[in-house]
């Protein structure tokens, strides 16, 4: 406990926090261009034009139905004195699905990477639609008071997606040998990244779980992991199994930069220290730790009907 108070003071400082939080606001820009840099325009619009009713349906999916149930799992949990803050996480969450996590989730859990870029780009246009409705809506329901404005949410989120993801298009497009080279290369630097950054904040990440969101919080968590993932996989209909997964974690993933524009808005005093960031990262280690169970899970049950998942 002596060496995470140590650790936990270093990260208290204000110089090594502001280098911490530029770091991490780089690693999945990067890994955005990175995954855009593998498709072209012109398969992109393919994709869009060949599912549009799926992604339709997956709109008001992630615009109705997943905040909905969020609402439902927190009001629920709230009187058995869940934590207020991951109450107020899980509720932004639910209302700003598209998130680059999603890239990275379907990946490593063999979802369709074009579908899974496909369905980012269209939440994230949506998200300055649905956000405010919601915050408004959610303050009237719960004491958290949020807001947030539609020139606010696209202008700190969809930013931090668009662009990169266009200027891998873009790479990929005119200058192929180039995106192959710029793809190689940035993705090792998005891997050592996020496997450094994971080991800086996971003690403390781990100690919010235990500490703040304990076993409600945590059953909470479940619930509404569960429910998104399997709302999206069966919501997906006839698409073959790549997407299905990746429309699946698209609506159980909600948008961290979303979760951190909006709270500190709200609560400008969040600003002033780390307390804050670590209760995120422990609510995005938690899904990851679900995600990653229910992903198993698929794997055994598949294995046993001498199917895979590549």
């Amino acid at each position: 406990m002596d060496n995470l108070l140590t650790w936990f003071g270093l990260l208290e400082n204000k110089t090594v926090l502001h280098w911490l939080v530029i770091w991490v606001g780089t690693v999945f820009p990067v890994y955005v261009f990175v995954v855009g840099s593998k498709f072209t325009f012109k398969e992109l619009g393919q994709k869009i034009s060949e599912n549009w009713w799926m992604l339709l349906r997956l709109v008001l999916l992630t615009g109705l139905f997943v905040p909905l149930a969020a609402a439902g799992v927190v009001k629920l949990f709230s009187a058995f004195h869940m934590a207020l803050v991951l109450g107020g996480i899980m509720l932004i969450a639910a209302t700003a699905a598209g998130d680059p996590f999603d890239l990275v989730d379907a990946h490593g859990k063999k979802g369709g990477m074009l579908m899974a870029s496909v369905v980012m780009v269209i939440l994230v246009l949506v998200m300055p639609l649905t956000v405010p409705c919601w915050m408004w809506v959610f303050s009237h329901w719960f004491p958290l008071h949020l807001a947030a404005s539609p020139g606010d949410v696209f202008s700190k989120v969809a930013l931090i997606v668009l662009p990169p993801l266009f200027l891998g298009l873009l790479v990929r497009q005119f200058l192929p040998a180039i995106a192959d080279i710029l793809g190689n290369i940035l993705h090792w630097y998005f891997k050592i990244s996020a496997i450094t950054l994971v080991i800086i904040f996971m003690p403390e990440s781990i100690d919010k779980i235990i500490t703040v969101f304990g076993f409600t919080g945590c059953l909470a968590m479940l619930i509404v992991t569960t429910i998104t993932l399997c709302a999206g996989y069966y919501w997906a209909g006839g698409s073959d199994r790549k997407d299905r997964i990746s429309i699946s974690l698209a609506c159980s993933l909600g948008n961290m930069a979303a979760v951190f524009l909006i709270a500190y808005h709200c609560y400008p005093q969040l600003s002033k220290g780390i307390d804050f960031l670590v209760t995120v990262l422990g609510w995005v280690v938690l899904r990851w730790a679900i995600i990653w169970a229910w992903y198993f899970f698929m794997k055994f049950r598949l294995a046993r009907r001498g199917e895979s998942l590549s």
